[in-house]
């Protein structure tokens, strides 16, 4: 079997490995979407002298206490014929206060053979995330015709703080609305690299904005080491709460 479609596009042009399931630029990382979060993505590679393309996927999570499940399905739409539609299925585990969280998960999972001989093998995956208060660390393995492939992250979330009224609103009379201080996310920067069948490597560095809670924007450049033209992949991530 061939790659999958978006893994064998990063292979030749360094185009983005994973859309659906959560994570950096081209790796997974152990995160999932909170429960009652459904998350529509679309995302588009340009440069590495291909015509643009065009995906769209979906996401959401689920919280079970002691773990944490992720499911999404994604699918190209352009250029060329759509499809075929793949589904990613993630398991993570917190360990605990201070402890990185494990999660393993297979992308690129096809729904008949003939879906499958378009769009290649499963791509499963092993991964662990630490927070480290600076900034987080992510270190994995994926597999691909039976040959490991490994890959590492860094991501730091930048933070701004904000004088908002309390929730009760009240006033003591004399100094006025009672209030508070909240912090929100800024922006994230984050890093990865995969290795590539050819074992060389995908390297890669991008900017994550959260521009309102129902929208966050992302791009990122892929520098791959095997000489092939650089890219730039753009995504937005539409999210809607329940």
């Amino acid at each position: 079997m061939k790659p999958h479609r978006t893994l064998a596009i990063l292979l030749a042009a360094g185009s983005a490995a994973y859309a659906t399931p959560s994570g950096l630029n081209n790796i997974p990382t152990a995160d999932t979407p909170s429960q009652g979060d459904y998350v529509i993505q679309t995302y588009s590679t340009v440069g590495y002298g291909q015509k643009q393309d065009f995906n769209l996927g979906f996401k959401t999570g689920f919280d079970l206490k002691v773990l944490k499940l992720e499911v999404g399905v994604d699918s190209h739409i352009s250029p060329g014929n759509g499809g075929p539609a793949v589904a990613q299925a993630k398991i993570a585990v917190p360990l605990g206060t201070g402890l990185p969280t494990i999660a393993a998960g297979v992308a690129n999972i096809s729904f008949s053979d003939h879906d499958r001989r378009r769009a290649g093998d499963p791509f499963p995956y092993f991964v662990a995330t630490q927070d480290l208060k600076w900034f987080r660390v992510h270190a994995g393995i994926a597999e691909q015709f039976s040959q490991p492939l490994p890959f590492f992250g860094l991501d730091r979330t930048f933070k701004i703080k904000s004088t908002v009224p309390a929730q009760d609103g009240k006033s003591d009379g004399k100094s006025g609305p009672k209030t508070t201080v909240k912090e929100r996310d800024l922006f994230m920067l984050c890093g990865d690299g995969i290795q590539q069948l050819n074992h060389t490597w995908l390297l890669s560095a991008g900017v994550k904005v959260p521009v309102c809670k129902h929208f966050v924007f992302e791009t990122w450049g892929n520098f791959p080491t095997d000489g092939t033209k650089a890219s730039l992949t753009i995504k937005g991530d539409f999210v809607i709460h329940f």
